[in-house]
């Protein structure tokens, strides 16, 4: 599989090229990627290499558009007009109840085998809180925010 691909996007070019590799004995498959982008004057602005094994494309890819938008959103100019792009989770800034912490740390302790993030988001969402407060919290019930149905080691 070979692949090439150039797009203007406002006062840059941006190309890409990509190149399957078979696997050899016990390697995986994988695809070689370049990646460059340069205004309008030719200089680069943007340039990368990747060597990605075929069976893990689709969380590389999940992963990119997320780490780069956050990267786009971190780095944009601030504007007046641009604020908060969703309200605030209802519960976010109150202090935790004791009953909703104690809820939280059975829905945790009781996870194993699921992935921190993805569980947090949802948690986020179930509590009315951000995922920051959710896994800020975590600890302070002895959980290990890093992984679900693990409690902190007692130091």
């Amino acid at each position: 599989m070979d692949f090439s691909n150039e797009v203007r996007v406002g006062q840059h070019t941006y190309g890409v090229t990509a190149k399957g590799e078979p696997g050899i004995a016990d390697q995986p498959a994988t695809v070689a990627m370049e990646f460059t982008g340069a205004d309008a004057d030719g200089r680069v602005v943007a340039e990368g290499n990747l060597l990605i094994a075929v069976d893990g494309l689709g969380d590389v890819n999940a992963f990119l558009a997320q780490t780069l938008g956050g990267l786009a959103a971190l780095h944009a100019p601030w504007t007046p007009g641009r604020g908060r792009s969703r309200p605030r989770p209802p519960n976010a800034g109150r202090p935790w109840t004791e009953t909703d912490g104690e809820r939280l740390r059975e829905r945790w302790l009781g996870s194993v085998g699921e992935t921190a993030n993805r569980l947090i988001g949802e948690l986020a969402e179930e509590f009315g809180r951000t995922r920051g407060a959710v896994r800020a919290q975590l600890p302070r019930l002895g959980c290990d925010p890093d992984v679900p149905g693990r409690v902190l080691a007692e130091t």
